[in-house]
């Protein structure tokens, strides 16, 4: 899964100047992968260690190592921007699901991955 995310990272960060709709396509959906990563870590770490133990270093290197991905292809405004929106989306998916229920599929979906965010 860090393989993948790496590479997704590299990708978004380094897709040429002037790419193709199928290219753009696929930039915006890394794009928004990568968002998305940064905003379940920002979740995990406020919610979820109320119910499960969150391996610190791992949660914190997946979290800077997209944040620059981010940074390089966006921009910093743009990244800083569009990580903000996907922290009120998150926070607002949390509150509707609450947190517990939340947490439990980010282990069970971040284990599958084998991302061990999640100590227990």
């Amino acid at each position: 899964m860090r393989r993948a995310l790496l590479a997704a990272a590299l990708a978004a960060a380094t897709l040429s100047s002037g790419p193709t709709a199928a290219e753009d396509e696929k930039r915006a959906e890394t794009i928004d992968g990568l968002v998305r990563i940064v905003g379940a870590q920002a979740g995990i770490v406020l919610y979820c260690r109320t119910f499960y133990t969150v391996d610190d270093t791992v949660s914190e290197g997946l979290s800077r190592t997209v944040r620059r991905a981010l940074d390089a292809a966006l921009g910093a405004r743009k990244a800083r921007t569009a990580i903000a929106e996907e922290g009120r989306r998150v926070a607002k998916t949390i509150a509707e699901v609450g947190a517990e229920q939340w947490c439990a599929d980010q282990r069970d979906i971040l284990n599958t991955d084998g991302v061990r965010v999640f100590v227990d």
